[in-house]
């Protein structure tokens, strides 16, 4: 089997097979073998579930393999299914399914492959559906323990950024529902054939609810206030869900919020109390609703 490190020994592969690598899909692919193998180690306990999106010709997939009890890898691409079916070739605990990740259902997921137990996720993220998958997978009830992902350095540095930052937006205020962001190191843009023009670095996540608030509540509101950057959190509020204006003016009394103020000067508690106000009865956790 070829050298999956190896730039020349990957592409013979790829063109044994009639494909490259295919930019409408995001597809640069690792070639640093002591990058490979920390994401794998950060990514799953030693013998447990993992779910990995889009695994190309497989370098992680088979690092995860050698931790993992269970791997199953999520590939769009028609043409790499022949690529993983010679490099998984005798591996008995990778399972590749032909999907959009998008488009799959992770219960059934975790149901028809994991047996119902708790499951982590890993992936080289493609940065045209970046945020789609990150917010996928953190809500998701499927049980998932933990998510590391392939992210460009500019979607880690949003991830991360503070109430005020520049780079602070929809994205951050959403996952921060879930807990904080870390990032665990970077990876530069020499370690991917083909080389991208941007560096990227490793995040991880550890989906858990941790604002008193429901989660539907709190990401419509996150949506309607920031549907309109540069506006104040009044005129987004009426404009994103209809409020009259002395309404909008209960809704800011209530949750302690000026209304002048724009969205990106919102921690996600004092988004968390807009929600209440807002949606009362959405509002509510899930744990009140069980």
């Amino acid at each position: 089997m070829e050298n999956l490190y190896s730039p020349c020994e990957l592409n013979a592969l790829l063109k044994r097979h009639g494909i490259a690598p295919l930019k409408s899909l995001g597809q640069n692919f690792l070639i640093d073998q002591n990058i490979v193998e920390k994401i794998a180690l950060a990514a799953v306990e030693p013998g447990g579930n993992i779910l990995e999106i889009g695994p190309g010709p497989g370098a992680l997939t088979l690092q995860l393999a050698k931790r993992a009890g269970k791997v199953v890898a999520i590939e769009i691409d028609r043409g790499m299914l022949g690529v993983l079916q010679e490099v998984m070739a005798g591996n008995n605990r990778v399972e590749v399914i032909h999907a959009d990740f998008l488009k799959v259902d992770l219960q059934e997921i975790a149901s028809a492959y994991f047996e119902g137990k708790p499951f982590c996720v890993a992936g080289n993220l493609p940065y045209y559906i970046t945020a789609k998958c990150i917010l996928k997978v953190l809500e998701s009830s499927a049980g998932i323990q933990r998510f590391t992902a392939m992210v460009q350095q500019e979607v880690a540095d949003r991830l991360t950024a503070s109430p005020g930052d520049k780079n602070y937006g929809a994205l951050t205020a959403s996952v921060a529902y879930y807990g904080a962001t870390d990032v665990l190191f970077p990876v530069g843009r020499r370690c991917f054939m083909p080389t991208p023009d941007v560096d990227s670095a490793i995040v991880q996540f550890m989906p858990s609810p941790c604002l008193n608030v429901g989660r539907t509540a709190y990401a419509k509101t996150v949506r309607g206030l920031f549907a309109m950057r540069r506006k104040t959190l009044s005129n987004n509020l009426k404009a994103s869900f209809g409020i009259k204006a002395h309404q909008a003016e209960e809704i800011f009394i209530k949750a302690g919020v000026d209304a002048t103020r724009r969205a990106e000067t919102l921690c996600p508690e004092e988004f968390a109390r807009l929600a209440t106000a807002i949606f009362p009865v959405e509002a509510e956790t899930n744990e009140k609703k069980k």
